[in-house]
């Protein structure tokens, strides 16, 4: 059949005036649509929507015609042989069929293709070219005199000469100017070029720039005023109203450094809506301080410095002040921590994002581990590309609440192929807390073949600490003498010192006290009579030599009586020895010790001495209460504590460990 024949004969079975119905509606709902989305409150491109699913709709309503219409048509018309009664096919009817198919084929196909033209054109998260070149350039344009005094006409041409060298001294984009605007002005020699809309007029036409500033200032009561916005270039919408800035009129300069700074923090932070916390653009100069905080995160005394510098540049920069209560909450410095929180209210202007991150150290400093993952996960899934966050939230789920399981899928949102992992704190702790986890799960080969190149390659000691208890619980006792050897040889004698005591824990916890106490035997000779420290008593106190452990510990617990592991090992050696009375006097000193912002650490000790003293149901009523005001689980707590290995199988051992599930 001849495409003629077939149109004749679509014609003839109404095809066409059935497709018409659907085009002329689709049309008539377009054109409603078109007029009424925005009376309605509906977005903006519920047009494309509403086009998208009509063409769609195209090729099926072609079809339904077919299977509703044409279908029936034909076995009206079906012939019937007069003497079998069997059914004959009509070739023109066969190749109506087949014409017709091809049509809805190509319907389809073209339907399709303009499908995902406009999704494409419409949708598409992808950055033309044209975006790139329109979002690097910044028109600043002179700000308007509106003063009614022309001396302090200047004052406009200061205003942008200053904000333009903060942008290109910042590299921040491409700079329009108003010397460049005057000149195309000057060029193009009209009469409507002498107004502040025109130079915008002529910057849109001409530059096409991604953002245009503009503003004016003005005299009241003495008083310089200066307003000032960034419209975006392309649609002439405002981006940001910036609030009102004044100054003495004699001294301008204030204004417009103070400007200056604020359109340099919105330029510097508008790209990074998820992981701003400000409500408001921050000044730059604090932002920058911000930054060398972060910069400088190791040292600790530097980065507080430079986070109170921006606070006092900055009185209303909201990161540095909780910067701040992290770090002494990290510091253990609990009630200052909670004082300078306490000091940001939870306020009804607060951003979201602000109200999680005070609520999230709310709950910290109030034990309450369940809510912290709950709030921390919040954040992460706001920014789980950023670094830092992504950090706290593997920290939080392994040591908080006890989830190694979690691990593996937050650590791999970011690759760290092409970090400087050197010279990145967070990089580290994030290897390090995921070799954790995969040993908590025993995945001792993965956690090897993971740790291995980086425990050999940077000098950190946590790293080296992790290898040689995945060695051990792993059975790899060669490799474990050879890390300690090398250890040795290029770590300070402390390391050294504290990975053998770590060493010998380990061997203990796996019930070899022979391969433990050669370990002892070597910390222990590895001092002289001066300088024996902590690591020294420990290593006494895990060896049970308490006699000589006893005397040790007297003199450092002399030194330093706020240290309350030495008090609870000091009582269980008393203990040991047969000295009962002195154990029970020493025991009660930590049981007058219970004070706010210890997270349950004076329960954790006293279940340490209960279950040295073979008294179960105590010591794992004080290890309960100790989780349920937020201890954290450590590669030396909870299931890698040498004095729990005999509970460590009990059912009331592992709920404790689930405490937080």
């Amino acid at each position: 059949m001849n495409l003629n024949k077939f149109l004749k004969e679509c014609n003839k079975k109404e095809v066409f005036k059935k497709l018409s119905i659907y085009i002329v509606s689709s049309w008539i709902l377009i054109q409603v649509l078109a007029i009424t989305w925005e009376p309605l409150g509906l977005p903006k491109k519920s047009v494309t929507i509403l086009l998208i699913i009509l063409l769609i709709g195209f090729p099926i309503n072609v079809y339904l015609v077919w299977r509703y219409h044409l279908l029936p048509l034909e076995v009206k018309e079906k012939k019937l042989d007069e003497d079998g009664g069997e059914i004959i096919p009509n070739k023109n009817k066969t190749s109506f069929k087949k014409m017709y198919f091809y049509a809805l084929t190509l319907i389809s196909c073209l339907s399709i293709v303009s499908t995902v033209l406009i999704i494409k054109n419409n949708f598409s998260s992808g950055i033309s070219l044209n975006t790139i070149e329109e979002s690097d350039k910044i028109a600043v344009l002179k700000f308007g005199n509106n003063t009614g005094d022309e001396k302090f006409d200047i004052i406009g041409k200061m205003a942008a000469d200053w904000i333009i060298h903060g942008i290109t001294e910042n590299q921040l984009g491409q700079v329009i100017s108003p010397k460049i605007v005057d000149n195309y002005a000057e060029i193009l020699k009209s009469s409507l070029l002498q107004t502040p809309e025109s130079n915008e007029k002529i910057v849109k036409d001409y530059f096409n720039p991604g953002k245009i500033i503009v503003g004016n200032y003005y005299l009241k009561d003495g008083k310089l005023l200066f307003q000032s916005t960034i419209k975006n270039g392309k649609l002439n919408t405002t981006l940001i109203s910036f609030k009102l800035i004044e100054c003495d009129y004699d001294n301008p300069i204030d204004c417009i450094e103070k400007l200056k700074q604020i359109i340099l923090g919105y330029l510097i932070t508008e790209n990074k809506e998820q992981l701003n916390l400000q409500q408001t653009p921050p000044e730059f100069e604090a932002y920058q301080l911000v930054l060398d905080a972060k910069a400088n995160f190791s040292d600790e005394d530097v980065y507080l410095d430079f986070l109170n510098k921006a606070i006092a540049i900055d009185s209303n920069y909201f990161e540095p002040k909780l910067l701040r209560v992290g770090h002494f909450y990290n510091n253990g410095e609990f009630e200052k921590a909670d004082s300078l929180r306490n000091a940001i209210p939870i306020t009804s202007n607060r951003n979201e994002r602000q109200r999680n991150l005070l609520n999230l150290y709310e709950s910290l400093l109030l034990g309450n581990n369940a809510k912290t993952y709950n709030l921390i996960s919040k954040e992460y899934n706001l920014a789980p590309f950023d670094i830092e966050s992504n950090s706290s939230t593997m920290t939080i789920a392994l040591q908080y609440v006890n989830r190694p399981e979690d691990i593996e899928a937050i650590y791999k949102e970011i690759s760290i192929k092409e970090m400087d992992i050197e010279n990145c704190v967070y990089c580290k702790y994030r290897i390090y807390i995921k070799a954790l986890a995969g040993i908590e799960l025993k995945e001792y080969n993965d956690v090897i073949k993971f740790l291995q190149d980086f425990a050999n390659t940077f000098d950190d000691l946590r790293l080296k600490r992790t290898l040689a208890t995945v060695y051990i619980r792993s059975g790899k006792e060669n490799e474990i003498e050879s890390l300690l050897n090398k250890i040795e040889l290029t770590s300070t004698k402390k390391d050294w010192q504290d990975i053998i005591l770590f060493t010998g824990k380990e061997f203990l916890l796996k019930n070899n006290k022979i391969k433990a106490n050669a370990f002892f035997d070597k910390l222990i000779n590895s001092y002289n009579e001066k300088d024996k420290d902590k690591n020294y008593v420990s290593a006494l106190y895990y060896k049970e030599d308490y006699k000589k452990a006893i005397a040790a510990l007297e003199n450092l617990y002399s030194k330093n009586d706020k240290d309350n592991e030495i008090l609870t090992k000091l009582a269980i050696a008393y203990y040991k020895i047969g000295e009962l009375s002195i154990a029970n006097n020493t025991i009660e000193k930590l049981n007058n010790k219970f004070k706010k912002y210890q997270f349950g650490e004076i329960d954790y000790y006293l279940a340490q001495y209960y279950a040295a003293i073979d008294d179960k149901e105590s010591s794992l009523n004080h290890l309960l209460k100790s989780v349920a005001q937020g201890y954290n689980y450590t590669p030396n707590t909870f299931q890698n504590d040498v004095h729990f290995i005999k509970y460590k199988n009990t059912n009331e051992f592992k709920k404790i460990l689930k405490f937080w599930q």
